[in-house]
């Protein structure tokens, strides 16, 4: 099996283990959000670029995926009037504490388990929240992540 699947499986095992995610996509992040049928939360795993590593003679040479994710939640609006900003009326805060719990654990999972694939991270960005994002109306995080996978030599 070649590293891009053994990152994908891998990426999509752990996000699919998690109980609060319903779907997960790996479309670009424009079009994350057209399927009418997704089921939220949905978490998107877009994969930007791949580099590698160069090799010397005493260090093995790794590939490094730089993946975009982004963790949606669909907002409800509850058809009450409210006389306060705070956005009471909406499950923003419940949308983020859900989407940020998502990636947290994810994180925390790479971090800090040992895998049989040798996957670790190289980098990571800080998670962004996104608000009224999409057609659906979702709020939610984003953040870039850095794969390393050590090169097992194969080849097309």
């Amino acid at each position: 099996m070649n590293e891009s699947s053994l990152i994908y499986d891998f990426i999509i095992a752990e996000f699919d283990a998690n109980d609060l995610v319903n779907t997960i996509s790996i479309l670009p992040f424009a079009e994350i959000d057209i399927n009418k049928e997704n089921i939220y939360p949905l978490v998107n795993i877009d994969l930007i670029d791949i580099d590698k590593t160069p090799s010397t003679d005493s260090l093995m040479s790794f590939h490094i995926f730089n993946f975009n994710i982004t963790i949606i939640q669909q907002r409800d609006i509850k058809p009450i009037k409210i006389d306060s900003k705070l956005l009471n009326n909406t499950n923003y805060i419940d949308n983020i504490n859900e989407t940020y719990s998502i990636a947290n654990r994810f994180i925390d999972v790479v971090e800090n388990q040992n895998n049989d694939s040798n996957i670790e991270i190289d980098s990571r960005s800080r998670v962004k929240v996104l608000k009224e994002w999409g057609r659906g109306i979702c709020d939610g995080v984003r953040f870039d992540i850095s794969l390393s996978i050590p090169n097992m030599g194969t080849s097309c």
